[in-house]
This record gives structure tokens, C-alpha cells and sequence, in this order.
């Protein structure tokens, strides 16, 4: 009905009341809070009823009916001790709990041990029982805290790291266009230099037909002057006769 657990319950009892259901529920809720350790309510309490609060009952449902069990009110003795850490050894043993690291399943064991430790100083000195508490309850705290700064650490690297896939992704996808585009300008570059030789044949080609027009344009200028030239020295001296004989 109940599972196993390191702390000394006592017999399961069923609720005969709806009341007792949520006086349970009350000290459950109770047991939940930090509590200083002189407070009046709790410096009125006796040993039974602080045991309530501190370690609230446990409860479940079965077919219909409301079972409780409360944690044991016997002393604890140096046998029980010994029990106890042979029982926390068989159970992290048993549970597979890991030597190191997190790990919930001996976390878990090591509570219910410390709750154990609790329950027995409460019944011997519920002073020292309540201090033991607020440690306890101090210490989830802590631990509480730093599972926070780490997760929120985590979460942030998380946020990081996919910022900076998403980046990474991005720039492999630019170099990636970057060498396609430099492989099409390579493949120009090539195409240019192979006609690089044609172009140049067909310049000096141009060059040397220019030149031959030129200097065939030349010649003939020149056989025109000459002719022109010849024709003037003709008329001269025509002239120069004529003037002769007058």
C-alpha cells in the first residue's frame, strides 16, 4: 500500500472521518513551509503533534478508502542506527543510485535518512529535532538555488549554442555561394585567356593591315605630288620661254 522508506512509520490507519483527511492535508501543508525555530506555535507543540508537522503523514487512496500512516513515536536506539545505515547502503546498492554526480534516487535516500535522523531527535529532544529541520529545510534550499543558476545557465549556453549553429549555418551557406561564384569567375578568367591569343592575332592582323593601307595611301599621295610637281615645272618653263621670245 505505503512504499518502503528509511523512516520508522507506524501501522497504516484508515480514515474513519473526512475531517481526519484534511487535517492530515493541513499538516502536510504545514510541514511544507519554513518554520523559525522558536516560534510559539511550535514551542506549545508537543513531541507527537510537532512530529505531525515536521514529518506530516503520509496518505494514499485504495478502492474507495482513506489510508494515513504517521511516522513511528518509538526512541530511537544505537541499533537503530546501525540499521539504518545498512538499510541506506542496501537501498542506494539496490536503486542503482550513482557514487557521483546528480542523482535523484540517492538524493531521495539520503532525505528519508536525514528525515529519520529527525524523527528520533524530535522524540528525544524536540528542540534540537526542530533545529535539524531548519537545517534541512535551509540546505533544499541552497540546493534549490543553485539547480536554479545552473539551469538558467544551461539554458542560456542551450540559447547560445543554437544561436551560434544557426549563425555558422549561415556562413557555410555564404562561403558555400562565395566558392560558387569564384568558381564561375575562375571559369570566366580561363575563357578569357584562351581568346586572349585569338584576340591578339586578329589585333596585329588589323594593325598590320592598317598600316599597309597607310603606307599604300602614302605612295600614291606621293605619285601625285610628283606628278603635280612635274606638271608645275612644266608650266614654268613654258612661261619662262615664252617671256624669252617677247
Amino acid at each position: 500500500m505505503f512504499p518502503t522508506s528509511l523512516v520508522q512509520y507506524g501501522s497504516p490507519q484508515k480514515a474513519m472521518h473526512h475531517s481526519t483527511k484534511v487535517d492530515i492535508e493541513t499538516k502536510r501543508q504545514k510541514g511544507a513551509k519554513i518554520v523559525p525555530v522558536y516560534a510559539d506555535e511550535q514551542i506549545t507543540m508537543g513531541s507527537t503533534e510537532l512530529l505531525d508537522v515536521l514529518l506530516p503523514p503520509r496518505a494514499v487512496e485504495e478502492d474507495g478508502q482513506f489510508w494515513y500512516q504517521c511516522v513511528s513515536r518509538t526512541p530511537g536506539t544505537p541499533s537503530d542506527l546501525l540499521r539504518l545505515q545498512e538499510q541506506l547502503d542496501a537501498e542506494l546498492l539496490r536503486k542503482g543510485a550513482r557514487e557521483i554526480g546528480i542523482c535523484p534516487t540517492r538524493s531521495e535516500l539520503y532525505t528519508q535518512c536525514f528525515e529519520e535522523l529527525i524523527r528520533q531527535e524530535v522524540v528525544a529532544c524536540p528542540e534540537r529535532g526542530r533545529l535539524l529541520r531548519m537545517v534541512q529545510l535551509e540546505a533544499k534550499l541552497s540546493l534549490s538555488s543553485a539547480r536554479s543558476c545552473y539551469e538558467s545557465a544551461l539554458a542560456y549556453g542551450i540559447k547560445k549554442k543554437l544561436m551560434s549553429s544557426k549563425e555558422v549555418s549561415r556562413l557555410t551557406e555564404e562561403v558555400t555561394k562565395l566558392l560558387s561564384k569564384l568558381s564561375q569567375m575562375e571559369t570566366v578568367q580561363q575563357n578569357l585567356e584562351l581568346q586572349v591569343p585569338k584576340l591578339k592575332d586578329v589585333g596585329e592582323a588589323r594593325e598590320k593591315e592598317i598600316q599597309q593601307n597607310f603606307e599604300n595611301e602614302e605612295a600614291k599621295i606621293r605619285k601625285e605630288n610628283e606628278v603635280l610637281v612635274a606638271e608645275m615645272m612644266e608650266f614654268i618653263e613654258v612661261s619662262i620661254e615664252e617671256e624669252k621670245q617677247l
